[in-house]
């Protein structure tokens, strides 16, 4: 069997597994999703690898040798160990397989070792949330990278099955977003990283805001996986920190400070410098300007000063000096 064949019946029998009425299916229908998911990646590597090199690409060993009929070295993968998830990633990504996102990849992950690893099965709508990942990784790299489209591959009949669960799915998460557009945020921030919001309990992006109309730190959300209860700062914490971490990077490459520092209240990297207030807890630092040139005072000076900026504090303790 190719490792192909095997990539795709891991895959059918996954979706064959989901529609069984017996609950303990379901868990080994995300095993082998997940399962068939890495082979087809697995599979482009192997694809990728040169000619005589033992499959390079796929081994996690990998070893420089001497081609007899060149002279040339040659790397040569060695063993059968073959590459984790975050290897098959950084690989593919430099051998120009784009349009994949990744972060599906890393959050269908993270569901099936919840599964492995939790003494109970999870909710029904997260195993359809697995399956919406896996179907949009598959429909991301099957055509561009495999030349064939996803029914092809799979066949029309567990095509036709994930379709079907997927659609339940993405029809849930639509009225999610339509709840949580309608909340109204204390800040741009939190609004940008409502993509990023997800249960505190078992990590689903079905989650609604409990009372729409309320005010800041009101705001509670129901898990529509779980059905939990979170607090605002729980799910807007991890929110916009993880919205804010890319905003921040590309500042620091432009020599800028960033744009959010970790508030002394809650530790969340959510304190957003221009608002000077944490848009997780609301902490506010008690000087934002320099009390006598008015100037906009820095993270470090915020953090440490009593209200005065460098500059100011330089001229005040030279002159204290003379």
């Amino acid at each position: 069997m190719s490792m192909l064949d095997n990539a795709i019946q891991s895959i059918q029998i996954g979706m064959e597994d989901f529609h069984e009425e017996d609950e303990r299916r379901v868990l080994s229908a995300i095993r082998n999703l997940y399962a068939g998911i890495l082979l087809l990646f697995k599979y482009k590597l192997q694809q990728l690898s040169p000619d005589g090199s033992d499959e390079a690409l796929l081994k996690t060993k990998v070893l420089p040798a001497i081609d007899p009929a060149s002279g040339e070295v040659v790397w040569v993968g060695k063993g059968k160990k073959t590459v984790e998830v975050h290897d098959i990633i950084d690989r593919l990504n430099t051998l120009g397989v784009r349009g994949v996102d990744w972060k599906l990849l890393n959050a269908l992950q993270g569901i099936r070792n919840d599964i492995e690893h939790y003494f109970s099965p999870l909710p029904i709508e997260r195993m359809k949330e697995a399956i919406a990942n896996s179907l949009h990784l598959i429909t991301q790299f099957c055509e561009p990278h495999l030349d064939e489209r996803p029914v092809e591959i799979l066949g029309q009949e567990c095509w036709d099955l994930m379709l079907s669960v997927t659609t339940v799915f993405d029809a849930e998460l639509a009225s999610c977003q339509t709840n949580l557009r309608s909340v109204e945020w204390p800040f741009q921030e939190v609004l940008d990283a409502m993509d990023h919001m997800v249960c505190p309990e078992c990590k689903s992006r079905l989650i609604k805001a409990v009372e729409p109309t309320a005010h800041r730190d009101a705001i509670t959300f129901m898990c529509q996986s779980c059905q939990s209860e979170s607090l605002y700062i729980d799910v807007a914490g991890h929110a916009v920190e993880i919205s804010m971490a890319s905003v921040n990077h590309w500042r620091a490459r432009q020599g800028d400070e960033p744009a959010t520092c970790i508030c002394p209240e809650c530790s969340y990297d959510t304190l957003l410098v221009h608002e000077n207030e944490c848009a997780a807890c609301f902490f506010e630092f008690e000087y934002a300007h320099c009390e006598w040139c008015e100037e906009a005072l820095s993270i470090e000076e915020r953090l440490y000063s009593e209200g005065t900026c460098g500059y100011c504090q330089n001229r005040y303790d030279r002159m204290m000096a003379e």
